[in-house]
């Protein structure tokens, strides 16, 4: 009895296969770049099947991306009270510290949440967040109180606790 290799046919074409590897091994972006030309010169050739272009620009984009994510610097460990500021985009962790500040939109005065309830000249309480209001990587807030405190009155807290401030690239 002999046996007969029944060929399938391929799904996807060879450089298609190929470069979809190459790509996900890269892990710089110059070496990326010379993937996506050379993806640009197949595609002028009629090379790829249909689809299998638009899969690789999407890959290639992603990998940009991830080849560019700036690399995890450890959270500041806080030693002692003031204002722990970082930037999440370059790579900074949050603190953990006992409040948590943001400055208000006009830059008269600060919102800040904490799990501790605070009192004084110049500090309002907002309010008590709530599990159902708050987002999935932030349901560790449920029952922490919000305050709205005058620029003096976060100098003060400065003293007294470790604050942790986000600060953003624009």
């Amino acid at each position: 009895m002999a046996a007969t290799i029944i060929q399938f046919p391929q799904t996807h074409s060879n450089i298609f296969l190929n470069l979809t590897q190459l790509i996900n091994l890269a892990s710089d972006n110059q070496v990326v770049e010379e993937y996506a030309e050379i993806m640009a010169v197949c595609h002028e050739e009629g090379n790829f099947k249909p689809g299998e272009i638009e899969t690789l620009q999407e890959q290639i984009r992603t990998r940009r991306l991830e080849n560019a994510r700036p690399e995890e610097k450890p959270a500041v460990i806080p030693e002692k009270p003031g204002l722990y500021c970082y930037t999440p985009e370059m790579g900074e962790q949050k603190p953990k510290c006992q409040i948590e500040a943001e400055r208000s939109y006009y830059g008269r005065h600060y919102h800040i949440n904490t799990p501790l309830e605070l009192k004084g000249r110049g500090i309002k309480k907002d309010g008590v967040k709530e599990a159902k209001n708050l987002r999935p990587n932030y349901q560790y807030m449920a029952g922490w109180f919000e305050y709205t405190v005058t620029e003096r009155a976060f100098e003060k807290l400065q003293e007294q606790y470790t604050i942790s401030q986000e600060l953003l690239l624009d």
